[in-house]
């Protein structure tokens, strides 16, 4: 999803907090990807970095929230799905297409009373 944040609040590569203003942001699954200082900058910080974002634009928080409200129904809706597919691996028989191994006289190299070196 991309919007513009009012405020993002990331912790930087020394462990500092930084606070970036006005910045255009791009989620993903990595992490936050942030364009700022009027695309001059481009950082992408991993999701245990960021700490805050903020939207005080009205367009910009109504169309956060659609995009977040539609991650969330696909996200149930795919949870669902990983049910039903469960439950068809349930009912399926399964039948072995191969034969079973032809069984093997010579000794188990297993069994305890076995010389596996031959003495």
């Amino acid at each position: 999803m991309q919007a513009t944040a009012s405020i993002v609040k990331v912790r930087g590569p020394d462990g500092e907090v930084l606070t970036i203003e006005k910045a255009d942001v791009l989620m993903g699954d990595l992490g936050l990807f942030i364009r700022y200082d009027e695309g001059k900058k481009l950082e992408m910080y991993v999701w245990e970095n960021v700490l805050y974002m903020m939207w005080d634009d009205l367009e910009a928080i109504k169309s956060v929230w659609e995009e977040m409200l539609a991650e969330l129904v696909m996200d149930a809706f795919d949870d669902e799905d990983d049910w039903d597919d469960d439950d068809e691996e349930e009912e399926t028989p399964t039948t072995s297409t191969t034969s079973a191994p032809a069984k093997d006289d010579s000794p188990s190299a297993d069994d305890p009373n076995v010389n596996p070196y031959g003495n």
